[in-house]
């Protein structure tokens, strides 16, 4: 269910160009920068940055405690159906339903406060520009957001 204080996590319903409706999160959290198959691509000093990282929020704030302990309420599919069916009523059961893996969603993290970035972040100077935090492709693909871009940082 959608969180207030983490708008871009929770159960969420994204129907595909073919008709299929997906049940997500649609991105879990990951160990590496490219966790996307059990150990490929693994990354052992990235593994312990993250790990050091989380661990520090885990211990230090409540808030991150809590939102990561049910983010991995996740994992089990029968409680992503029970979340979804608080969403909408008429869903089949979980047997019907095939599980995926999810993808992975850069997260930026603020290490001074230890706190999970809310908002998209743009940085860019006269050669290029960067979009952080982009939590919704939606989002970012908007025009009002490409003008916005374009006025403060390309047209300057």
């Amino acid at each position: 269910m959608p969180d207030i204080r983490f708008p871009f996590l929770g159960v969420h319903f994204t129907v595909q160009v073919d008709g299929k409706i997906k049940i997500g999160p649609t991105a879990m959290l990951a160990f590496w920068r490219e966790n996307y198959k059990r150990v490929e691509r693994f990354d052992f000093k990235e593994l312990i940055e993250i790990i050091k990282l989380d661990t520090l929020m885990f211990i230090k704030k409540a808030e991150f405690r809590r939102l990561a302990v049910e983010e991995m309420k996740k994992y089990s599919k029968s409680y992503l159906i029970k979340q979804a069916k608080m969403l909408v009523y008429n869903i089949p059961s979980a047997d019907l339903f095939k599980w995926v893996n999810p993808g992975i969603k850069a997260q930026l993290i603020d290490k001074r406060n230890l706190t999970l970035v809310q908002d998209f972040v743009v940085e860019g100077d006269k050669y290029s520009v960067h979009i952080l935090n982009a939590v919704s492709p939606a989002f970012t693909a908007s025009f009002p957001f490409a003008r916005y871009v374009v006025k403060e940082y390309i047209a300057k």
